[in-house]
């Protein structure tokens, strides 16, 4: 798994760089396919994740792990200086971890399917502060965004619910393991694809990034490290501590380059973490392999 995890990612990564090749109309359509993606990726693992949950306690570890994205959007918002709470929450989603494209594959990879659940259930756990961000994103979006697309864009969210629903409905069946197990190199393919054609993107590209950039961005990353390395320290069950460090240590969050070319924000935060954001990602690695 390991080996088709980082495969997956290297496919991905080679497809997102044809972007910049591939003509104005690829380029004008990329949001068609950024919301293609939510749908086919966070909205199903979404709905499985809270299907499978059996008892309470299986969902202690990931509140905890997904409360660092509001703990970022509280700090980016008494921090942002004149800019909007939108651009806000695009900032602390920057400095975020990578849960669904980075966490998830990497911890499933060396911990096991306790790990792909743990790291599942955070994702489905983010949907809440997500919620919050992408509302914001929305109201402030230089580009304005038509009402319809809003059941799209919050189908992370939506998707946790219906998995609850059916979760009070009776268990899960038990082949719905396997679509835990095949998301690992799924998302590792879409989620560098997406992400590295976002970064290329020319709304993103000639985005300006200067140093007050780098060091909004220093600051909210060290806010991340400092709430979840305890976690990862303190933790008793190896896969909770290889999710945290993963998480605090790890691969830029992939969504905020392609949120950037949806809702039109011209971010030097984004385009700082893009590019710097995967000096961590040795640390959290080791880290990883000795805590697992």
């Amino acid at each position: 798994m390991i080996i088709a995890t980082f495969a997956a990612y290297l496919i991905g990564f080679a497809v997102g760089s044809a972007v910049d090749r591939g003509g104005p109309r690829l380029r004008r359509d990329w949001p068609i396919y950024l919301r293609s993606q939510l749908l086919a990726t966070a909205g199903v693992v979404g709905v499985v994740s809270a299907w499978r949950l059996t008892e309470p306690r299986q969902i202690v570890g990931p509140i905890l792990v997904a409360g660092v994205l509001g703990v970022l959007l509280l700090a980016a918002v008494f921090t942002r200086r004149g800019a909007s709470v939108g651009e806000a929450a695009l900032d602390s989603w920057a400095a975020g971890p990578n849960g669904a494209f980075w966490v998830l594959p990497i911890a499933g990879a060396f911990a096991g399917p306790p790990a792909v659940v743990l790291a599942a259930l955070a994702n489905a756990a983010y949907a809440v502060p997500n919620i919050a961000c992408i509302h914001l994103l929305r109201r402030d979006a230089p580009h304005p965004q038509r009402r319809s697309t809003s059941w799209v864009d919050q189908s992370a969210g939506l998707a946790v619910g219906v998995g609850l629903l059916l979760h009070l409905a009776g268990p899960a069946p038990a082949a719905s393991h396997w679509i835990l197990v095949v998301a690992g190199p799924v998302f590792a393919f879409t989620g560098a694809a997406l992400f590295t054609g976002s970064v290329v993107h020319p709304h993103n590209a000639s985005a300006p990034r200067g140093p007050a950039d780098v060091r909004r961005w220093l600051l909210l990353s060290a806010v991340r490290v400092a709430y979840l390395l305890p976690i990862a320290l303190l933790a008793r069950e190896p896969a909770l501590a290889v999710v945290a460090a993963l998480s605090a240590f790890g691969a830029p969050a992939f969504n905020p380059p392609q949120l950037a070319v949806l809702y039109g924000y011209r971010s030097g935060v984004v385009n700082v973490a893009a590019r710097y954001g995967w000096t961590a990602l040795p640390a959290g690695v080791v880290l990883a392999v000795l805590l697992r």
